[in-house]
C-alpha cells in the first residue's frame, strides 16, 4: 500500500510500533439492539452513529448483518449490503491524511 501511495517502505509501521504512536489494534462486538430500544426523538436506534474511524484502516465484518452506510462525496448516505463471506475494509482519517 505504501508503494502504491508512493510513501516510504516503512511508513505504516513505524506508525504502529513507533513509542509515541497512539495506533492499536482492537476489537470491538456489536451486538443487535434490543428492539423498542429509542432514541431520545422517538426513533429507533440502529447501530453505532455517524463518525469517522481514527485509525490507518478499518476492517469490518458484517455476519450478514444489514446496517452499515457510507457516506458519499454529495453527502447522502448509501447503505452496504451485508455480505456473510466478505469483509469490508474502510479507509481511516490517519491514512487519508498521507
Amino acid at each position: 500500500m505504501a508503494d502504491g501511495l508512493g510513501l516510504g517502505r516503512n511508513v505504516f509501521s513505524r506508525m504502529v510500533r513507533e513509542e509515541r504512536s497512539d495506533s492499536c489494534l482492537r476489537v470491538n462486538r456489536y451486538p443487535p439492539l434490543m428492539c423498542g430500544v429509542e432514541t431520545l426523538s422517538g426513533q429507533n436506534l440502529i447501530g453505532f452513529g455517524e463518525h469517522t474511524d481514527p485509525q490507518i484502516i478499518s476492517v469490518l465484518r458484517s455476519n450478514n448483518t444489514s446496517g452499515l452506510q457510507i457516506c458519499l462525496t454529495d453527502g447522502t448516505w448509501a447503505s452496504i449490503p451485508p455480505d456473510h463471506s466478505s469483509f469490508f475494509v474502510n479507509v481511516g482519517d490517519l491514512l487519508q491524511d498521507l
